[in-house]
């Protein structure tokens, strides 16, 4: 980054991201408009498998191929902060300096021979994925910074850090994970309301409310007017938000349906075919699963308390988890009076509305490998 080009804020970023998620980017805007975070910023989205060793860098900005090459064919091993990474909160942003002292990396052959001829001496990351042994990670290495620099980037980065996880899924087929976007979701409108395309997991969705449905001349029709209030909003503005989200009841109960209305700004407008407005759908039970596993690996639970936590998250009763389960009713509430102190819950409810939470953030959290397309 020059000195005189200013960094880029979290709303550019953000809508950087959800330009490549709707087509409208390549990925690798965003990734290398990413760098400006930092000065001499490379930002890079990378791998590791604790129980291959393997690891590889996925997504880059910054760095010249012969770098890349290098690092997946030898530094990946010997990294000296890969160990701290797997080991930090999911979705927190730490410094380098936190999880190993500079002055232990300089002694290090990864910081002499890899990381000193690029001029790298710090960075930001975060752990975006941690399941059976796979870790992903969202890093962003540099020259020195001065700690207003560093704290002005960790801003950036940690705002950054909800939508990184709803951009990407991962999926483990083998030990490389890559990164693809969409969810087969996604209708596409215009300034009238006009539905352009329509994908069939969005049609599906759609029929599941009465609150949204597309009329018979083609335009998205709402009967809750808080959404319809906030669409029009949206393409109104001159200066729309980047996204916007809620939920929508179904017919039948259950869970409501997520919503997300994403407005291209400036840096996402490279389609030449003007798309107004994108809306997202999502049925947040698909991801609970999801949730409940994150949940158990945040909290240590083991495999029988992991059981406990999917059968309240089903709806069921101890008595009926125990049946499941074929163990006593008292055997259940002692796994879960452990549940309780592990995470710091008070009521199966508060444990409900974690996992829900959780679900909710690692929605696109899958699971194998498809590179990113760079269009």
């Amino acid at each position: 980054m020059s000195h005189d080009a200013l960094p880029p804020d979290a709303t550019e970023l953000i809508d950087h991201l959800y330009a490549a998620l709707f087509n409208e980017a390549p990925w690798q805007d965003f990734v290398t408009r990413s760098c400006g975070l930092m000065p001499n910023g490379k930002a890079v989205l990378f791998f590791h498998n604790k129980a291959s060793g393997a690891g590889a860098m996925s997504l880059t900005g910054g760095l010249d191929e012969g770098m890349v090459k290098n690092f997946n064919d030898y530094y990946h091993e010997i990294n000296p902060w890969v160990n701290h990474a797997m080991e930090r909160p999911l979705g927190k942003v730490m410094q380098a300096d936190e999880m190993l002292p500079r002055e232990v990396l300089k002694r290090t052959e990864f910081y002499q021979d890899y990381l000193r001829p690029q001029d790298i001496e710090t960075g930001l990351g975060v752990t975006l994925h941690r399941d059976a042994g796979l870790h992903v990670f969202f890093s962003i290495v540099s020259a020195d910074v001065t700690q207003e620099q560093l704290e002005q980037a960790r801003r950036s980065m940690t705002l950054l850090v909800p939508h990184l996880y709803r951009a990407f899924r991962i999926r483990s087929r083998g030990t490389e994970p890559d990164f693809v976007a969409g969810s087969g979701s996604t209708l596409q409108i215009d300034e009238n309301l006009r539905v352009l395309t329509a994908e069939a997991e969005a049609l599906r969705l759609l029929a599941q409310t009465e609150a949204l449905s597309i009329n018979p001349r083609g335009r998205l029709v709402s009967k809750d007017p808080d959404f319809l209030s906030l669409l029009q909003h949206v393409l109104s503005s001159e200066k729309p938000p980047s996204l916007q989200h809620l939920h929508v009841k179904r017919r039948t109960g259950g869970l409501p349906l997520h919503v997300c209305v994403y407005r291209p700004g400036q840096p996402g407008a490279a389609s030449s075919e003007r798309i107004s407005c994108f809306i997202q759908l999502e049925d947040p039970a698909v991801a609970l699963p999801v949730g409940v596993r994150r949940f158990c690996s945040l909290h240590g639970l083991t495999g029988a308390e992991a059981g406990v936590v999917a059968g309240l998250i089903a709806g069921l009763t101890l008595n009926e988890i125990a049946v499941q389960r074929r163990t006593s009713p008292d055997t259940v509430r002692t796994q879960l009076k452990a549940i309780f102190w592990k995470t710091g819950c008070k009521r199966q409810a508060d444990l409900v509305c974690q996992v829900a939470v959780m679900a909710q953030s690692y929605g696109w959290l899958l699971t194998a490998p498809v590179l990113i397309p760079d269009q």
